[in-house]
Order: structure tokens, then sequence, then C-alpha cells
């Protein structure tokens, strides 16, 4: 049964891609039905390299990756039970199937999510990322930017993705951030799993290094509703409680 659709959204066929589609292979088995999403002049391309996969064209009047998850995702997540993306230079982890069957075997969950490894170009491991199975305080730990949800290890239902409708494309690098903290506000039911689900490749050229874009699309966010009544202390004694869950993680640094 195939009820899992993942979209990767890539400019092109970047060698890392090829890792990417491997991963997802490996880990998600029959289940998964794998889309790449990319401009249309390198559908070509990719159909060359990808002949097994379905490549679609991203929107031609809007650029962004959220444009093209939102496309995609709007376009095919009607036949899929869950739904989840990962980058072109990001893959899987063997403990990505923990997520699967914990969505399973919990019918009320509307998403899961574990941690994310990182790693360089040269796939050596920098660290691993900090989280918390407390996800109710995300929007007062993101006011700090601590980020408890990493695209490559989540997975949620597809009617969670049209209740929300999608990813806010008027933000270029944290749209998916938002997305987060519109679930969380709905009430929607996350459980945590305490495993290395999914690598991140951190490049020095890449987006989501902009920090300049970052921290102003940040400001944005903060000065929308859901953040207008999260008081200082309750940041701070968030924050402290985060650390704390994650103190053996910060020892290894």
């Amino acid at each position: 049964m195939t009820d899992i659709l993942v979209i990767t959204a890539t400019l092109g066929a970047r060698d890392s891609l090829k890792r990417t589609v491997s991963s997802v292979a490996e880990h998600g088995g029959q289940r998964v039905k794998h889309i790449i999403t990319c401009p249309r002049k390198e559908i070509n391309n990719l159909k060359t390299v990808f002949s097994h996969l379905e490549i679609v064209a991203e929107p031609e009047n809007k650029k962004g990756i959220y444009p093209a998850l939102n496309s995609a995702i709007k376009r095919f997540a009607t036949k899929y039970k869950y739904v989840t993306y990962i980058n072109d230079d990001d893959y899987w982890l063997p403990g990505f199937k923990k997520l699967i069957t914990t969505m399973d075997e919990n019918e009320q969950l509307d998403a899961v999510y574990a941690k994310t490894l990182f790693v360089n170009e040269s796939n050596n491991m920098i660290g691993e990322q900090t989280s918390s199975p407390r996800y109710k305080p995300f929007k007062v730990l993101l006011k700090k930017k601590i980020v408890l949800f990493t695209q490559q290890a989540t997975l949620i239902k597809s009617e969670l993705f049209y209740k929300i409708g999608g990813f806010d494309e008027s933000y270029k690098l944290i749209a998916d951030s938002k997305f987060w903290v519109e679930a969380i506000d709905l009430n929607a039911t996350f459980s945590y799993v305490n495993c290395l689900a999914a690598a991140y490749t951190i490049q020095q050229d890449q987006l989501s290094s902009d920090k300049a874009t970052q921290n102003k699309e940040y400001i944005k966010l903060f000065q929308e509703k859901p953040f207008n009544k999260i008081d200082h202390y309750k940041i701070m004694s968030e924050c402290t409680l985060f650390r704390l869950i994650n103190i053996l993680n910060y020892l290894k640094r």
C-alpha cells in the first residue's frame, strides 16, 4: 500500500539528490510515492536520471521553495494519508521508519517528529539537533529561535496540511516554522520520537544560511497574532526547561 507522499523541490540534478532519493526508497519502501518538483527546463534531464520517479514542474509565476511545495502537495496529497518533504541535499536515516510506525500505531496523531543529524558537505557529522517532547510551547521557544521541528524528520497527516492551507508563501525561509505554530494553535496532536530520523547538510552557500533574510522574517513572524501575549518570564522558563531536557546533547559539543 502506497500511502506516504514525499516531495523534493530542486533546481536541477545535483549529485546529492541521488542520495536523497536512495534514502527515501530505502527507508520508505513501497509505501512511499516520491515526487520531484523543479523548473520546467530541468524536467527532461531529471527524468533521465530518475526515470522511476514522477517529475513535475514548479509554478512558473512564483519563485521559491514554498510555492513549489504547496503546488505539488496540493496537487497530489489527497491520494495519500501522510505527507512530508525533504530537501535535495538531505537524506533519511533508518530512524525514519519509527516515525511511520508511530503514526500507524496511533491513529489520533496529526504529526510525528524526531531529531536531525547535522553533517557537512563531506558528510562528516557536525552534531545533532536539540529537541523536546514538549511541543506545545513551540512558539514560546521560537522567540529565542529554538526550532523543535526540522522538515526532514517530520511526518504529518495530509488532512492537517489542507486544514492549515499549506505554507505561507510570503516567507522565503521560515514558512515551515509558521506552519508548525499554526498546527499547534489548531490543537493538532503531535508525538516526539526520540531518535535521529534524517540528516541535514549544512552548506556555506545554501539559502537557509542567509541570516539577514531569516532575521527579518522572524521579526515579521513575531508581529503576527499568535505571538502577541508571550511574556518574558514564559520565554525564560521554557528556554531553561528546554536546555535541561537537552543537557546531555549540549555536553557532547
